[in-house]
């Protein structure tokens, strides 16, 4: 299901995980302080060809060559700069960061290499004609706000907050701990709990409630959220990767447990 504001994702049987769409406003300011940051690599970089300049010959052929090679440099940047942030610091930018947004995949998931990269090298057709012109026009008209990248891509921008919405009637009550399995050491815990401060509270709440509703769950939606759900975390907590503790809800359990135990 789609709105003006909302995007629905439905995960088989009774499982509905919600975002709300980054609108025109939002990703504008986060465009400009990405810019701002662009701009100062950019005067470094003229800054370099200007003195490649002075320093042969002043030619107007040398000045031209300098100049696109600044504009090269800039496109690329640009380029580099958003696919390393969008992969490896969960789809967000220092100005998307800023602005509590971040880019995922149409599924929901988190966005791949080659989706990124996709997205941002189109960056090139939507500021055509000047200025983001075709990006904006793409993004008030389509359903998920998404300029020509997003579409082409197979992502959409959307604010940090996640909804998980179930047809089951039950009150939010704190998760009970369990036992951890055996496979849970206590140097996993450790490694865990140093990194657990980059869970929000809006994703706190989403574990919880999963975990609290899970057995009221048809087993293949249970395994597919708890899935979909570890693996957009497991980037922030580095050298513990799925062989180390492959089971989701496992991941999902000590994550609760060391985020209690810091409190």
């Amino acid at each position: 299901m789609i709105d003006d504001e909302r995007v629905s994702l439905q995960v088989p049987e009774q499982v509905e995980v919600s975002y709300e769409l980054a609108g025109l406003g939002s990703r504008f300011l986060a465009a400009v302080i990405d810019a701002t940051i662009f701009t100062v690599a950019l005067s470094l970089l003229a800054f370099l060809a200007w003195a490649i300049r002075g320093y042969l010959t002043g030619d107007a052929m040398v000045s031209g060559a300098a100049a696109g090679v600044v504009a090269g440099a800039f496109v690329l940047l640009g380029i580099v700069y958003h696919v390393y942030y969008e992969v490896a610091r969960e789809g967000k930018t220092p100005g998307k960061s800023t602005t509590g947004l971040r880019v995922i995949s149409v599924d929901g998931g988190a966005i791949s290499l080659e989706q990124s990269a996709v997205r941002n090298i189109m960056r090139i057709v939507d500021w055509l004609p000047f200025l983001y012109g075709a990006g904006v026009v793409s993004l008030l008209v389509t359903g998920k706000n998404q300029r020509l990248g997003d579409l082409t891509g197979g992502a959409m921008v959307v604010k940090e907050r996640l909804d998980i919405r179930e047809e089951i009637p039950q009150p939010l009550d704190p998760a009970v701990h369990t036992p951890l399995p055996p496979e849970v050491s206590e140097d996993i815990l450790s490694l865990v709990r140093g990194s657990v401060r980059t869970v929000s509270r809006e994703e706190e709440r989403t574990i919880r409630r999963f975990l609290e509703r899970r057995y009221d769950l048809p087993p293949e939606a249970r395994r597919r959220f708890a899935t979909r759900l570890a693996d957009s975390l497991r980037q922030r907590f580095p050298g513990l990767d799925a062989g180390r503790l492959p089971n989701p809800e496992s991941f999902l359990e000590v994550i609760i447990r060391a985020l209690d135990q810091r409190r």
